[in-house]
């Protein structure tokens, strides 16, 4: 072998050997960007749950069982992503918005402690056994404020 045939055999490996490197560089960067994309997708996805939770306490907060209920009938996702269900109970235009009863069902996983002792009749258990309850919205706006323990960590709630 010549010097110079081992020259040009040297300089085709060492240029493999790189564009094996650059080939990997842009794989990681692939991979990367792939990943990125999809925890976008994932966080966005989250945003969204965020949102519509903070709509629920906001419109508890308020009293505005109706928005809730009415969010839930135009957004299928919005329902599954509420810990309730609500539904209007009863259409009466004579009765006062803030007493129309709207009946809460709890979504899985979320279904309440069930208590050993006889039930109050405002409960009843639906056909899929979730708990539900009848409330309103003045209810609903008295007593959702509150302190909460939440997983060790107290949240005031106004």
């Amino acid at each position: 072998m010549e010097k110079n045939e081992i020259k040009k055999a040297y300089e085709l490996a060492e240029k493999e050997l790189e564009e094996k490197k650059i080939e990997e560089i842009k794989k990681i960067v692939k991979t990367t960007l792939e990943k990125l994309e999809n925890l976008k997708k994932d966080k966005d996805k989250i945003d969204k749950e965020i949102k519509i939770l903070k709509m629920d306490l906001d419109d508890l907060k308020e009293g505005r069982l109706d928005r809730i209920s009415e969010r839930q009938e135009k957004d299928k996702e919005a329902e599954k992503i509420s810990v309730v269900k609500i539904i209007r109970e009863v259409i009466v235009e004579r009765i006062s918005p803030w007493y129309i009863p709207y009946r809460i069902i709890w979504n899985p996983p979320y279904i309440p402690f069930v208590p050993d002792t006889p039930l109050d009749p405002i409960f009843t258990v639906g056909s899929n056994d979730n708990w539900s309850i009848t409330i309103n919205s003045s209810l609903a706006k008295t007593y959702s404020s509150g302190t909460y323990d939440i997983g060790g960590t107290i949240i005031h709630f106004r």
